[in-house]
């Protein structure tokens, strides 16, 4: 069986739900994140957080781009790059 297809299919399909994720998270070290990426793990506290809901957000932080939050806590926060984590298996 040719697995390329699937490997592809794979990779257009997470393509397609990071494109459409609607809000981002921002971690006190500038970094974005999907909402559900472990690292937060199950502490509720996210009092040094900030959120982002621009535009195609997570695209534009992979081409280069800062962006500053949109909401959330701490507001002031720049996602600066994503989550590694996030990159290879997200979004959740």
């Amino acid at each position: 069986m040719d697995r390329s297809y699937c490997v592809h299919g794979f990779a257009e399909r997470r393509r397609a739900a990071s494109a459409s994720a609607s809000t981002l998270l921002i971690s006190p070290s500038n970094t974005a994140h999907f909402p559900q990426c472990p690292h937060k793990g199950d502490d509720p506290d996210y009092s040094r957080w900030a959120e982002i809901d621009t535009p195609n957000a997570w695209q534009r932080l992979g081409n280069g781009e800062q962006l500053r939050a949109t909401g959330g806590a701490c507001p002031d926060l720049i996602a600066k790059t994503r989550c590694q984590d996030c990159i290879d298996h997200g979004p959740w």
